[in-house]
């Protein structure tokens, strides 16, 4: 057997053993996108602020409630949906829940994707932002 064979065998079967108490690849996703600037990130919130002429929504974090709300630049790539469905910035409002995929950036954050929240998901975010008072 080749040394580089050997090598590869012993990194493969590395990757085996060591992943098997992991996190699952949509977890370990997530905490790398958290964990290194310049990579999509996730929040979610309540809407504070709406300014349609600037294409911009404030959000403020249920996870970071002590943060002031975050600016979003919504440009024509910013997808926006409700339950699967495309929606507009008429239907975003003060106090919808939403989760926000966005790129950390000076000024608004690059907003991917405002996903405006329902049922389960939008009581709970609810739920927390008046735990916290918001």
């Amino acid at each position: 057997m080749k040394t580089g064979t050997k090598i590869l065998g012993v990194v493969v079967l590395g990757a085996v053993l060591g992943g098997a108490g992991c996190a699952g690849t949509k977890e370990a996703a997530r905490d790398v996108e958290s964990a290194v600037p310049g990579l999509s990130q996730k929040d979610e919130g309540l809407v504070t602020s709406v300014d349609k002429d600037g294409n911009m929504i404030a959000v403020k974090s249920v996870n970071n409630p002590s943060a002031p709300p975050t600016w979003f630049a919504l440009t024509p790539d910013t997808k926006m949906e409700r339950e699967g469905r495309l929606v507009g910035l008429d239907d975003i409002s003060e106090g919808t829940p939403v989760r926000v995929s966005y790129e950390p950036a000076t000024g608004p954050e690059k907003t991917y994707k405002v996903e405006v929240l329902t049922g389960e998901k939008a009581g709970e975010v609810k739920a927390k932002a008046e735990l916290q008072g918001q």
